[in-house]
């Protein structure tokens, strides 16, 4: 999650005109975002909160989900916050990533699955060509035209309507915008106002950003065959609604959602989110997010397993630091004692086997809470262009041994679990680049190596530093 800090006194504002004076921001405050991008306005960038701020002396805090503007030019905004706009008459890129993805590609015409009749379908889900005729049963054509006329329905049927029917459209992401394109292209381009989508349309209109997932997971088609495919989709659209990337946010959401009983929990789990108000801030800068459920015991996320004590429990305090690890949304999440978090990066706790396999050998991480020792392999430092060896590569920049500190390894037969980087899958050198792909391991976590250098190690040499690992049960 970015931050934006003030290097003056500076403003947030619903509005363009008052961009430097309506909520005050006091040089040095320092706020966490969802992303920030270039405002239509000239001069002025359109921002969502991640989180809570109240304003010096002010009595109404600002909502996580929030969107205001602000002048660059008086805060210091890191380049990972930045979402740059599609060009005009281009849709954004994260559009045709979720379509395709969950509409797959068919080159010769088909019948709806759901009616064995129409409308019928051909490409990516098109029902009609370019000149407004529909599919019919026996057409057949090449990839090329598949990829235009997807194109061409999709900005010209879909987009250009959500773009004149959707409140405001101009404010959001391009993210924002994908994932209701994608909900339009499975629900309608005009299911806005169309009296089958009330609460939907109830938090665009009045713009809770942040009840928008939970809403999104009520039209799945509940009962019917389709309702776990249709969950994924929703899920799916959600992530990307809060700025994840899609194609995380496609393999995320089929990791979450596995049967109807997890499309019930997961609508549930987020309209409560949405709906349960967040602390009141302790100081005028935007207080950071609590630290995950994982801090004091199991998380609450539908089929995940972790562990059952926690780290206050071995003499948490200091400059101690707990990261926690979920397989499941392949983070890494770091926490100090107060529970602010430090940092979050790509983590994989994944073996070679099938999923929650972690009770053999050479598959997932072992759920439970471990502790970092104190010995840290430093090959990097040693040799920054080493000769690449089976064991370099495979360990990558640093490596870190984990102690098991509910017996986790020795219970499941396990043993020498670590934190590393590397990658032998990746070829040789590419296992030694700084952000190298994430292989799975033989039930290690691997990191980014640039991440271990700069995240994990500063850490390990400040304190002591435990690790929650959860897995999928």
């Amino acid at each position: 999650m970015p931050y934006i800090t003030a290097r003056e006194d500076a403003g947030l504002s619903p509005t363009p005109a008052a961009a430097d004076a309506d909520s005050y921001v006091a040089s040095g405050s320092r706020i966490a975002v969802a992303w920030v991008r270039p405002a239509p306005v000239p001069g002025l960038a359109l921002v969502q909160l991640a989180g809570r701020y109240t304003c010096p002396g002010g009595t109404a805090p600002l909502q996580a989900g929030d969107q205001r503007y602000l002048n660059p030019d008086r805060f210091d905004i890191p380049a990972e916050a930045w979402i740059q706009p599609a060009a005009a008459g281009q849709l954004p890129p994260e559009v045709a990533q979720l379509n395709h993805h969950y509409e797959g590609c068919r080159l010769q015409a088909y019948p709806d699955p759901r009616t064995g009749a129409e409308p019928i379908t051909i490409g990516w889900g098109s029902t009609f060509y370019q000149d407004g005729s529909p599919i019919r049963l026996g057409d057949v054509i090449t990839q090329e035209q598949a990829d235009a006329l997807y194109d061409h329905n999709c900005r010209e049927t879909f987009w250009k309507v959500l773009e004149a029917t959707i409140p405001f459209w101009a404010d959001m992401s391009d993210r924002q915008r994908a994932a209701l394109c994608s909900f339009a292209y499975n629900n309608g381009a005009h299911f806005f106002g169309d009296g089958h989508h009330d609460t939907l349309d109830r938090h665009l209109r009045e713009r809770r950003w942040e009840a928008v997932p939970g809403a999104l997971m009520m039209y799945r088609n509940p009962g019917e065959g389709a309702e776990v495919g249709l969950g994924r989709r929703r899920r799916a659209e959600g992530l990307v609604w809060t700025g994840m990337e899609p194609t995380a946010a496609c393999a995320q959401a089929e990791r979450e959602i596995r049967t109807p009983a997890d499309c019930e929990a997961w609508e549930q789990r987020l309209r409560q989110q949405a709906a349960t108000p967040a602390p009141a801030p302790t100081s005028r800068a935007l207080t950071a997010p609590a630290p995950a459920p994982a801090a004091e015991g199991p998380m609450a996320v539908p089929g995940m397993v972790g562990p059952s004590r926690t780290p206050r429990e071995f003499g948490f305090s200091g400059s101690d630091s707990h990261v926690v690890v979920n397989d499941g949304s392949e983070t890494a999440k770091a926490y100090d004692v107060d529970g602010r978090l430090l940092w979050e990066i790509p983590a994989l706790a994944r073996g070679q086997g099938r999923e929650n396999q972690y009770k053999e050998n050479s598959t997932d991480t072992p759920p439970g809470l471990y502790r970092i020792a104190k010995k840290v392999y430093r090959d990097y430092e040693q040799d920054p262009s080493p000769t690449y060896s089976a064991d370099r590569c495979s360990y990558g920049w640093y490596s870190f041994d984990l102690e098991d500190l509910e017996m986790q390894e020795r219970r499941f037969g396990r043993a020498g679990i670590m934190v590393h980087g590397g990658g032998t899958a990746c070829g040789w050198p590419g296992a030694w680049a700084p952000q190298q792909p994430l292989h799975p391991t033989l039930g290690c976590i691997r990191l980014h190596n640039q991440d271990l250098r700069d995240k994990l190690l500063p850490l390990v040499e400040k304190g002591t530093v435990y690790v929650s690992v959860y897995q999928e049960a």
